[in-house]
């Protein structure tokens, strides 16, 4: 039996040296799961450096909103602005804090009056303690002791871009779905459609966002998640895939027209606020006219689309 693996993006082979643990979902926005002899290191770093920062760059604002929870380290706090143009910092818990402290001092009857707007406690601290050495008679535990945190709402909408895929973002979804068929037993040199967009070649993009209805028959309606599901038709000659992210981007993908492998259905989806794994029921065995949609890039309309942006949105 033969168990020499290539990597699925530059075909090298695969041995012990260059071998490498990919996430199947990019562990940026909660992927946990991973599979080994897929991709060599060298294709691991390049994909992850490009197409996968491409999704964190495209959905890093509804993963903090939602407090994607990662495996290993805290993503950075973001700035975001409101339509009215005020800034504010987006943290990792999904909660907003002012982007800048300041603080200013003004004598009146019983001394120094000082005023601090700090985004944390910590932050407040050290103001005090600089403040202190240039006023000696501060008396930072007590201004401490007195100290209240506030919360307010905002006065106008974030704003927030809806734009998903791309060429590099449309890679790493793609990329996913070659993972997950991988993990799955399927080779990736049976995704032939998205092989040849991942390696480059000038081919129309084999995926499209699909807004015609919802292939998801259990959706959650808590809280978000991300998935991404492969099923096998080879009666159809049909290998495809769907990925989902934080309940608002939806694509399908044709990994191919010429399968002829086993029948199969699977599926990896979780909760990205807690990495819990769910049990999602996926139906892509779409029809010959839904194909023909994905193809032309017409399987939304506009009214579809905002609904179920909407929805997505009702669960931040």
């Amino acid at each position: 039996m033969n168990n020499t693996s290539y990597c699925a993006l530059c075909e090298k082979k695969i041995d012990s040296s260059n071998n490498s643990r990919e996430h199947i979902i990019p562990h940026s926005i909660g992927g946990r799961r991973k599979i080994r002899s897929f991709i060599c290191i060298d294709c691991n770093s390049r994909s992850g450096d490009s197409w996968d920062a491409a999704i964190w760059q495209q959905f890093s604002q509804l993963a903090m909103m939602h407090g994607v929870d990662r495996e290993r380290g805290v993503p950075p706090s973001i700035k975001i602005q409101t339509i009215d143009g005020e800034s504010y910092l987006l943290l990792p818990d999904g909660t907003m804090t002012i982007p800048n402290s300041t603080y200013r001092t003004e004598p009146d009857e019983k001394g120094l009056k000082i005023q601090i707007s700090a985004r944390d406690k910590p932050t407040a601290h050290k103001m005090l303690k600089q403040l202190a050495r240039k006023n000696p008679k501060v008396d930072v535990d007590s201004l401490l002791s007195g100290m209240t945190a506030t919360d307010t709402h905002l006065e106008s909408p974030v704003t927030f871009s809806t734009q998903f895929g791309g060429e590099l973002a449309g890679r790493s979804m793609v990329k996913s779905a070659v993972a997950l068929a991988a993990a799955a037993g399927v080779s990736p040199k049976s995704c032939d459609t998205a092989n040849q967009y991942l390696k480059g070649a000038t081919v129309r993009p084999p995926y499209a966002h699909f807004y015609l209805r919802d292939l998801v028959g259990n959706r959650p309606s808590t809280h978000a998640f991300n998935c991404v599901s492969v099923v096998g038709l080879p009666d159809r000659r049909k290998l495809l895939g769907y990925v989902e992210y934080f309940s608002m981007s939806r694509i399908v993908i044709i990994l191919s027209e010429q399968y002829d492998g086993p029948a199969l259905h699977t599926t990896y989806a979780f909760n990205p606020a807690s990495a819990f794994e769910l049990a999602l029921r996926v139906d892509i065995n779409l029809s010959d006219n839904e194909l023909e949609l994905i193809r032309s890039n017409q399987a939304l309309t506009d009214e579809t689309y905002a609904a179920a942006l909407n929805e997505g949105f009702g669960l931040i």
